[in-house]
């Protein structure tokens, strides 16, 4: 079974799925990080094209690789997990709805980045993009603290290699 502790210093790929979805979430830190500091930046730089291009890498990031890993997730470990061990319904049902309601609350983020990088709005709310992030890191270690290590206990390594395959396959079959 694969070691998440011991990821590689080359960045994982389809071929490990749980790497790959690990390593997601430094991603998702990553771009957290950088959309906490947007309003204090904001407040002290104004308006920018500095500020126009990180709200755009920020709103990429969260509007097409966040939903892939959730399909990921929902799609290849759910399902399996759910088949071996169906006392882990409550569990997945949480991550589902998390899944859900950080959508929903991205969503909402999502349009006012784009209406401030337009020029249409004249400020971000930083107590919302500040409880976005605390429950997106929230989200990620409590997967990364149950989900993969459950994955990696019940899921054998040719599941999870044909569920790497189907990962990649959907990130380039036109929608």
């Amino acid at each position: 079974m694969l070691k998440l502790d011991s990821l590689s210093a080359a960045a994982p790929s389809f071929d490990a799925p749980l790497e790959m979805l690990n390593a997601c979430h430094d991603k998702v830190r990553h771009f957290c990080v950088q959309l906490d500091a947007l309003p204090d930046y904001i407040q002290l730089h104004g308006h920018s094209q500095a500020v126009v291009n990180s709200i755009a890498g920020i709103v990429r990031y969260f509007e097409v690789a966040g939903p892939a890993h959730h399909q990921d997730e929902e799609d290849e470990l759910f399902p399996l997990i759910m088949a071996r061990q169906p006392d882990a319904a409550p569990k997945i049902e949480q991550l589902l709805g998390e899944h859900g309601y950080l959508h929903a609350r991205w969503n909402a983020i999502r349009d006012d980045l784009n209406a401030y990088a337009a020029g249409t709005l004249g400020a971000l709310n930083a107590s919302e993009i500040h409880e976005f992030t605390r429950l997106y890191r929230e989200h990620a270690a409590r997967e990364e603290a149950w989900l993969f290590p459950t994955a990696a206990s019940l899921i054998s390594d040719a599941e999870l290699h044909a569920a790497g395959q189907r990962m990649a396959a959907r990130r380039t079959t036109p929608r």
